[in-house]
């Protein structure tokens, strides 16, 4: 709808733009001055005209008209256009005259633009009431109507998704990312301890300011240190940063190569790629000419492989205005050409945004069409098989909110993701915030976190380089310059076995071999080589080691707490046993193993042991190293009752079957003092479940209930007692469930977990977004 309006000012334009240029000081000028720079699409500068011309005239509905159209196009403070666009309804005429300065009425469209105010204010009835009376009073043509319905249908969808918001924590990242000046476009390596970014800041390359007073854009640098805190953001290159605008646009998960946005008019913008070579980023490069063309393409991502390139772009031939396409690379390392993802994912309107997560088959991105709650929504596909893509879906409130949110990257693992937002209590116009999702589902990925260190005294050998390789396929998996620090990451699938060569200007100084298990769950491997003294011996190299063995131990695969004092029990089959304990972060390395012999591992703590896992060194050759997880959320040792047996139904029970179907979950959250159960949207759904799982199985259904710090005197146990109750209640409520639709609930293992979580409590129970997510009850039947 935007473009009818600016069709209307640029009419007027065409017969005023020699006075537009030249503002006095009066209301005439300065309507006009704003006018001219709506035309223009510079809508903040424009609002400070208008705001000036209000000073002379704040009855006239048209000069409201024009400050609210500016609020609800500017890149903040959208929410005061409401307000504006109100003034005007009792003022709107059919005949607005568009080339008359002295025009004190309020355009048709004005219905309709109330009606996005009010739907950013997140008024969808209200909302939907303007559209409708502009579709009926004013609409005529067959593309307004589509259009009108589209903006009701959003309307509907967002008042259902804010209905029922996922469960998300955000947080700003502070004052050392963020500054008064706008900060957006956040990309981070795959360990989430580098993030490059966009600025505006008066430090910018050049210092020049752009038509609207802005600083041109930077891109920056800033890493994260052992204690969470993030540096202060630095130029990330003079060869990459210029007296124009750089934007950051993608990092590979490996930290590697980076994707930069160039301007290069109003209408062509161009993405190119630097490249890490161990001290500094290489000068850009292009992608090439079937990539950038003479319009405009904003956005691309590498898949980790760095092997397909998604990019965004307006040429003709799509299917709306900008459209995703793809890339693949050649045998001879040119890239093909560009393709169309498709109709699945492209719509008749805008799509942008792309990021391919690091599994290689989820593709997140931005769209206005599919089924969006208002501007830019966030959507995730699946790339299947066929390399077709699935049915794009919403990521749903808060990620998405009815106004623009296009840039989103998400951690490896899935549970966090970075973003850039114009939300209010931020430190400048736009800030970068950290969102942790925890009930997304984890990505079975494993982050391999390297680190060379030299001897004491010395420094770290110039180029740097380590060759990871598939060992089944003989495809190298990448090649990694480590950072001046001598640490590197890598992205590595579950289940296979690859091979790392270190290497120091071409000549290795040692290799390994490591095999990741086959963990559903995601992963962290950290591994550290340690360099031998060099000023004696002249060579790079690391002492000579058998096949060693690392252990990790881990509370469950869902939290990967580590386990402190886990006794770890390895035995080799028929064989000797070896008893360790793990230190303060849950591991234990360097344990010898023998040659083509197989191995079984399990740990005890807290009166739990973890499954038993099986692994064998057959093939594998001196200087080689296996690392295993285990995880303790398995079965109480025998003659070793945990604490909570006394809430466990202790029945004699056949043991649950674990080939019983996928798992089913339900979760009610809760207000202070409250521990009623309620039969929520997905709560048949779990019962029927379980009844269905008791004809095959004995199931196990695991109850975790939580209470915020912020006290409670309803329960004689406090905070621990409204837990409790809350788990209580919830197993209550399942058997009777269960039983009142003849299933039989005495074939159902219960397990409960409670307890008191959160942040501890400042006299500030009015701060429900700070308490209200530690406030649950989930169940997790199997």
């Amino acid at each position: 709808m935007k473009k009818y309006y600016l069709f209307i000012v640029s009419l007027f334009l065409c017969a005023n733009i020699i006075k537009a240029q030249l503002p006095t000081g009066s209301y005439a000028d300065y309507f006009r001055e704003g006018l001219f720079l709506v035309g223009e699409e510079n809508y903040d500068v424009a609002l400070k005209n208008f705001l000036e011309a209000y000073k002379f005239d704040s009855t006239s509905a048209n000069l409201n008209f024009n400050i609210g159209f500016c609020y609800l196009n500017s890149s903040m403070s959208k929410k005061n256009a409401e307000r504006y666009f109100a003034k005007t309804l009792n003022d709107v005429t059919k005949n607005y005259r568009n080339d008359d300065i002295s025009e004190k009425s309020a355009p048709a469209l004005t219905h309709f633009y109330y009606g996005r105010a009010l739907h950013i204010n997140y008024k969808f009835d209200e909302a939907k009431v303007q559209y409708e009376l502009f579709d009926s009073k004013y609409a005529k043509d067959k593309q307004t109507k589509e259009d009108v319905a589209y903006y009701k249908q959003q309307s509907d969808f967002a008042k259902e998704l804010v209905a029922a918001p996922i469960n998300v924590k955000i947080e700003n990242l502070g004052d050392s990312v963020n500054g008064t000046y706008p900060d957006y476009s956040p990309v981070l390596s795959a360990d989430e301890g580098m993030l490059i970014y966009t600025t505006r800041r008066n430090t910018s390359t050049g210092g020049e300011r752009t038509q609207d007073g802005q600083y041109y854009e930077d891109i920056v640098v800033s890493f994260k240190d052992e204690n969470n805190v993030w540096s202060s953001p630095k130029s990330i290159s003079p060869n990459i940063n210029t007296n124009g605008n750089e934007a950051s646009v993608n990092l590979t998960p490996d930290g590697q190569t980076l994707i930069v946005f160039r301007g290069i008019s109003e209408t062509d913008g161009n993405i190119y790629y630097s490249n890490w070579d161990g001290k500094d980023w290489s000068y850009l490069q292009s992608f090439g000419s079937d990539i950038n063309s003479k319009y405009w393409e904003p956005h691309a991502c590498l898949s980790s492989d760095n092997n397909t390139l998604y990019f965004v772009s307006d040429r003709p031939g799509g299917y709306g205005g900008r459209d995703i396409y793809r890339c693949v690379k050649l045998p001879n390392g040119a890239w093909s050409k560009a393709l169309n993802v498709g109709p699945t994912i492209n719509t008749k309107y805008d799509e942008d945004g792309p990021f391919i997560h690091p599994d290689g088959v989820t593709l997140i991105f931005a769209s206005t069409g599919h089924k969006s709650m208002g501007g830019f929504d966030i959507f995730f596909s699946t790339i299947e098989e066929d390399r077709k893509f699935s049915e794009p879906i919403n990521m749903g409130y808060p990620i998405n909110t009815p106004d623009d949110d296009v840039f989103f990257v998400t951690s490896p693992d899935g549970k966090r993701g970075y973003f850039s937002s114009a939300a209010e209590g931020g430190k400048g116009e736009k800030d970068i915030y950290k969102m942790f999702i925890p009930d997304a589902k984890e990505k079975p990925l494993v982050l391999f976190k390297g680190s060379i260190l030299p001897a004491d005294g010395e420094k770290l050998p110039d180029d740097l380089e380590v060759i990871v390789t598939n060992k089944e396929t003989g495809e190298i998996v990448g090649r990694y310059r480590p950072k001046s620090n001598g640490s590197f990451t890598t992205i590595l699938a579950p289940n296979k076995n690859y091979n790392f060569s270190y290497q120091a200007k071409g000549e290795e100084f040692y290799n390994e071999d490591l095999f990741v298990t086959s963990d559903i769950a995601y992963q962290e491997i950290k591994k550290e080589i340690n360099l031998e003294p060099v000023s004696l011996l002249g060579t790079i190299k690391t002492k000579d080691k058998g096949i060693r063995l690392t252990t990790v131990v881990l509370n469950n695969s869902k939290e990967k707490l580590p386990v402190s004092n886990a006794k770890v029990v390895l035995t080799e089959k028929d064989g000797a046993e070896t008893i360790l304990v793990t230190d303060a972060e849950g591991k234990i390395t360097g344990s010898n193993l023998v040659p083509e012999k197989t191995y079984n591992v399990y740990a005890e703590a807290d009166g739990k042991k973890s499954l038993v896992s099986t692994f064998n060194t057959v093939g594998v050759k001196n200087g080689k190293s296996i690392t295993q997880v285990v995880y303790m959320d398995a079965k109480p040792v025998k003659d070793k009752p945990s604490t909570n047996d006394a809430n466990e139904n202790t029945g004699s029970k056949p043991k649950p079957n674990v080939a019983c179907g996928s798992p089913v979950t339900f979760k009610q959250n809760f207000g202070y003092n409250v521990n009623e159960i309620e039969e929520a949207k997905d709560w048949e759904v779990l019962i029927d479940a379980i009844i269905s799982k008791t004809k095959d199985c004995v199931p196990t259904v695991k109850i975790m209930s939580s209470a915020s710090q912020v006290p409670t005197k309803a329960f004689s146990d406090g905070n621990k007692g409204l837990a409790t109750s809350r788990a209580d209640k919830m197993e209550e409520k399942i058997k009777a469930a269960v039983t009142a639709k003849g299933g039989d609930a005495s074939k159902i293992e219960f397990k409960k977990i409670s307890a008191v979580r959160g942040p501890s409590y400042e006299s500030d129970y009015q701060n429900t977004k700070k308490y209200g997510p530690f406030q649950y009850v989930k169940v997790i039947a199997r």
